[in-house]
């Protein structure tokens, strides 16, 4: 099992992964693909992201089950600790994201709670 979360990437890597995986919702793919192909769609998706973030998370014998991995500009970040993989949102998130629907949002949420 594979699952790609694409975030601000351009059009066209949405349909060259569409001919692999399906995309249940915008821009997140889910298939069965053999660690081959898993390898030759990550590097795709990373060389073509231009500027945007790629994660992809895939099924493994670990304790957790799974693997993640992840490139360019995302609105998350993976963490080690003690072997498990873990996402982390960051403090300074509004400063990796800049312009991106998440700052939007974040600054309506500053705009709500400074007028409430």
């Amino acid at each position: 099992m594979i699952v790609m979360i694409l975030e601000n990437v351009p059009i066209g890597l949405r349909g060259e992964l569409s001919r692999w995986l399906l995309e249940p919702q915008a821009g997140c793919f889910v298939g069965h693909v053999s660690a081959r192909v898993r390898d030759k769609l990550w590097d795709k998706a990373c060389q073509a992201a231009n500027g945007g973030g790629v994660l992809q998370i895939w099924s493994t014998n670990n304790e957790q089950r799974y693997r993640m991995r992840m490139y360019g500009r995302t609105s998350r970040r993976i963490v080690e600790c003690e072997g498990l993989q873990l996402i982390e949102i960051p403090h300074d998130l509004d400063k990796l994201v800049g312009g991106s629907v998440i700052k939007q949002r974040l600054e309506s949420l500053r705009r709500s709670a400074t007028s409430g």
